[in-house]
């Protein structure tokens, strides 16, 4: 499920405004190229971070095109063989995240592409409780700034909100984000979700 919420958000709205400089159908071949990168294609990952890099080149401020060299960067990790540079290449790409973070908080693409990459994660890499911070964080941007949010966000934020407030045992606020998340059912799996969670069977 975490792979195919990915996925989802990905194809919806990713990329939408990666680079001022680089021409439509270049942001949509790295978008492609991440999409392919996350589905198991080992070489779209290596093009996809070459690409990333090209933009941070030209664009240094850019931090959503860091935030998702980081996740690229997770890719790469997930698809060497065990030893050092598996954890090296993890270590850097969720720094590159943190940096991003760090550098627009605010952002909300930023941060929702560090939460749904870290959300990912096996939890043996205790990024848990920095991921529901993120999407706390901006299922409380989403209650008070929708209009900076596509539909296909706000169902996944509120989704992921209310599991770890479920999670934290606050099963009153996790019916509230449920409830908000059912209000955008922008994908129908996602949609099933909430409402399996609304009645209890999750």
């Amino acid at each position: 499920m975490k792979t195919q919420i990915l996925l989802v958000w990905i194809g919806a709205v990713l990329f939408a405004t990666i680079s001022g400089h680089a021409a439509p159908n270049e942001q949509k071949e790295i978008q492609e190229l991440y999409r392919r990168g996350l589905a198991g294609d080992k070489e779209a990952v290596d093009s996809c971070i070459r690409r990333l890099e090209d933009v941070l080149q030209i664009e240094p401020t850019n931090q959503l095109a860091r935030v998702y060299l980081g996740s690229a960067y997770t890719l790469r990790s997930r698809d060497l063989g065990f030893g050092p540079k598996k954890l090296q290449a993890l270590q850097y790409g969720l720094a590159l995240m943190d940096e991003a973070v760090t550098a627009a908080p605010s952002a909300a693409k930023v941060r929702l592409a560090r939460a749904l990459t870290t959300l990912a994660l096996p939890s043996i890499f205790g990024r848990a409780g920095s991921t529901r911070k993120d999407f706390a964080q901006l299922a409380a941007s989403a209650r008070t700034q929708p209009a900076q949010f596509e539909e296909g966000d706000l169902q996944i934020i509120y989704y992921n909100a209310g599991l770890a407030a479920k999670a934290a045992g606050d099963r009153t606020r996790a019916v509230v984000l449920f409830k908000e998340g059912a209000r955008h059912p922008a994908n129908p799996d996602l949609a099933r979700k909430l409402q399996a969670a609304l009645a209890g069977r999750l």
